[in-house]
């Protein structure tokens, strides 16, 4: 390869190229350049290996007219680049051209000089049936029918002929999820390049869509901007960190969580019946997360939410002490987990426990309190507030909520364990689902359901100075 050529691509490319296995998977991110340089690889072979035919399926035609365009400027690349050698070696290199730029190029195959030929297939699995040669299988995790797909495709590569699969991941039931299970589980002999965005902007992505050398700063800036322009965390960890979802295992469903939502009814001035609070307790890394729900007898409605982060304890204090004063809040579940112990120890002097209960997040607290709140949704007992933002720490606004609802997933322990949990990121762990979990206690033990914790309290509501609150 020429230093022109090798300068056109990223290191995790150039591990492609020279992998020589005959199967290959390119598990990845989107737009990193995968099909683009198959495309290059593609087109060498047909150059190296006369009478070659490669196979080209991809999710849709628009996809497959980008791959013609790719290959198209690859032999122009390399008809200039042979037309080169020639003059430089002073016609000791016989001029050659590889293909017709004009006459060997067409919408669904390119033919070169050699007799070697690139074909563009539909996704129609019936297209690799009586096919013999190089298969690339490109988007392989979103074809309707990847099945019947692979059936027809694996035979045509079976007299020695190269094998190509690339795609970004669609869920845990399609094919090439499952190829990949069980390359690393080692029950096949396949090769595996996994390359997140994270990776390739490490190697030099970001740096030549911005035109120049980033810094490691900008370089995180760049990531967590296109992190902020998915509309969903199951979408940027999918789509861009090579990273399944498993919708099946999320305890609410984006369906179920949007049926819940609705417009107009935050504001504790609306508030006529009696309320419940529900807080998660954090700091730092996650937040500290408020529900204040009106109980309407058949349902909790949503009149205050509050997310903060990185923010004092005496603030926090203040923020939650605002809410548990209030004449008609009937009965507050506070995260006492980890730091928030003492806090909710503090909350029960002061307002009593009649008032706060303090509840310690054990495996079984947890799947009582995420099996309720559930139920709660199912039975359309939980109303939202649709697409709420709050600011993140440097100020803009974001809408946690909807995510961290989906993030709470049921796992199952390799001890057979059953736990529910969310994945722990910068974005939170399930903050927004545990303290509206913890609201929807609040009135369900008020109504002679379990209590978790029962703490002693040492003083009458009657003689408590709110200290202004």
């Amino acid at each position: 390869m020429s230093k022109e050529l090798e300068e056109l691509f990223f290191p995790y490319q150039k591990r492609w190229l020279l992998d020589k296995s005959k199967v290959k998977i390119f598990e990845k991110s989107r737009r990193i350049g995968g099909t683009w340089v198959q495309s290059f690889e593609d087109v060498v072979d047909c150059i190296e290996q006369p009478g070659l035919k490669v196979f080209f399926s991809s999710a849709d035609m628009t996809a497959a007219g980008e791959y013609i365009d790719y290959c198209e400027n690859w032999i122009t690349k390399l008809n200039a680049l042979a037309k080169l050698l020639a003059e430089i070696d002073n016609g000791e290199v016989e001029e050659c051209e590889f293909a017709d730029e004009d006459k060997g190029i067409k919408s669904k195959v390119i033919e070169f000089n050699n007799g070697s030929k690139i074909y563009v297939l539909s996704s129609n699995p019936k297209a690799f049936r009586s096919k013999g040669g190089k298969i690339v299988w490109d988007e392989a995790a979103h074809h309707d029918n990847d099945m019947k797909m692979w059936a027809a495709a694996k035979p045509a590569a079976m007299w020695g002929y190269s094998i190509r699969i690339l795609s970004t991941h669609n869920g845990v039931n399609s094919l090439f999820y499952q190829l990949i299970q069980k390359v690393l589980k080692g029950e096949i002999n396949y090769s595996v390049h996994r390359v997140p965005i994270q990776l390739a902007v490490e190697e030099g992505v970001a740096d030549r869509i911005c035109g120049r050398k980033l810094t490691k700063k900008e370089r995180e800036e760049w990531l967590e901007n296109e992190h902020r322009g998915c509309m969903t965390e199951a979408i940027w960890q999918e789509e861009y960190c090579c990273n399944p979802q498993d919708e099946s295992k999320a305890m609410l469903s984006y369906d179920l969580i949007h049926s819940c939502e609705q417009e107009g009814i935050l504001g504790l001035e609306q508030a006529k019946g009696n309320l419940y609070l529900g807080c998660d307790v954090a700091r730092h890394r996650h937040l500290f997360v408020i529900y204040v729900m009106e109980d309407f007898g058949d349902r909790l409605v949503t009149r205050a939410v509050e997310a903060i982060q990185n923010r004092k304890w005496s603030y926090l204090k203040q923020r939650l002490y605002r809410y548990l004063a209030l004449p008609n809040l009937v009965r507050a579940c506070i995260d006492r987990t980890g730091c928030g112990d003492q806090y909710t120890e503090e909350a029960i002097e002061m307002f009593g426990s009649v008032k706060v209960e303090g509840v310690l997040f054990t495996g079984t607290v947890k799947a009582d309190l995420a099996l309720t709140l559930l139920r709660a949704f199912e039975d359309q007992k939980i109303v939202l507030p649709k697409n709420p933002k709050f600011p993140d720490i440097d100020g803009r606004e974001d809408d946690k909520q909807l995510e961290s609802f989906h993030s709470v997933r049921k796992i199952v322990t390799p001890s057979g364990n059953v736990r529910y949990d969310a994945q722990s990121t910068d974005k939170g762990h399930g903050d927004f689902f545990w303290a509206a979990a913890l609201c929807n206690h609040a009135k369900v033990a008020g109504e002679g359901g379990p209590v978790f914790v029962k703490t002693a309290n040492p003083f009458s509501r009657e003689s408590m100075n709110f200290g202004g609150y």
